[in-house]
């Protein structure tokens, strides 16, 4: 099973990509911590997928919950 990571203020800066869509007001934390994209859907939470030539960590977003920005779901999104 792989380790699951959900993104939060304090480990933000770990994932490159995440942190710029934050910096460019792309995603934002709702009430309760939860990194989400403007249209409602939360960021999914990363896991490890290899380490690069250099041994760094590589990461993909796994998403459990996830609608389309034009859905009614999107629509209908009230932000905690």
């Amino acid at each position: 099973m792989m380790e699951k990571i959900r993104i939060d203020s304090d480990n933000i800066k770990y994932f490159s990509k995440i942190d710029k869509l934050f910096g460019d007001g792309k995603v934002k934390f709702d009430a309760h911590g939860r990194l989400r994209y403007l249209h409602g859907a939360p960021v999914g939470d990363m896991i490890f997928v290899r380490n690069d030539k250099n041994g760094n960590p590589i990461y993909r977003e796994i998403a459990e919950e996830w609608f389309d920005p034009e859905s009614q779901k999107a629509r209908d999104f009230k932000w905690p």
